[in-house]
């Protein structure tokens, strides 16, 4: 046999080696894509939640006026509650309907982004909760004072706020990594301006961060 008939092969042995290697290399690398890719899927659907809800109230000021002029009761109630969220539900796709009682929030206290309890806000009758079409939940209270002139996350004279749950029941459920809020005033949508963004602290800001930033890095800290 000629020298140049001779075929070049890798052994058994070198192929299994060579599988073992690519094999810790996927293990060390493929939890930061997953994770990279769920950071991309939480910024881009905090994004969309933030413009859908700009234009729904841009809508219900259209037809109503400025939120200061809508007929609201004072205080965190859920009469408030219902009131409030009737004036947005209409340019809302809705998926399911809870209203101020449970079934369309996860089970469960949530909690801050340092690891501490926060509120069972599915059981709290003070909050209005919905599915929207695309999976997203939501929920929203009246300001706690005087409406549209009470403050809350370091704002002034807020009207209520909304929450959004960008991958519904699914874990964390935590503020700052699954779950934002967004202050509402008179006539805007507006980020929570508490300087908390810190992985030791609450986490109220991060929708702050989140939208200026398009990153979650504070997660990193």
């Amino acid at each position: 046999m000629n020298i140049e008939d001779k075929k070049v092969a890798f052994t058994l042995a070198e192929v299994l080696i060579t599988l073992g290697i690519i094999g810790i290399v996927a293990a060390l690398t493929m939890p930061t894509l997953i994770q990279k890719h769920q950071e991309r899927v939480t910024v881009s659907k905090v994004k969309k939640f933030y413009s859908i809800m700009s234009q729904v109230q841009l809508l219900a000021i259209k037809d109503h006026g400025y939120l200061d002029e809508w007929d609201m009761p004072d205080g965190v109630t859920s009469v408030s509650a219902v009131k409030f969220m009737s004036y947005f539900k209409p340019y809302l796709e809705i998926a399911k309907d809870c209203g101020t009682s449970s079934g369309c929030l996860q089970n469960g206290t949530i909690k801050i982004l340092n690891g501490n309890n926060w509120l069972n806000y599915d059981s709290a009758s003070a909050y209005y909760k919905l599915i929207l079409n695309d999976g997203t939940y939501m929920w929203l209270k009246a300001s706690n004072g005087a409406y549209c002139a009470s403050p809350d996350g370091a704002l002034e004279n807020v009207c209520g706020v909304i929450w959004v749950d960008v991958n519904g029941k699914n874990s964390p459920n935590t503020i700052g990594r699954d779950i934002f809020s967004f202050a509402i005033t008179k006539n805007s949508i507006v980020r929570p301006n508490n300087n908390d963004c810190k992985i030791d602290a609450a986490g109220w800001s991060c929708t702050n961060w989140i939208l200026e930033k398009g990153n979650m890095d504070y997660l990193k800290k």
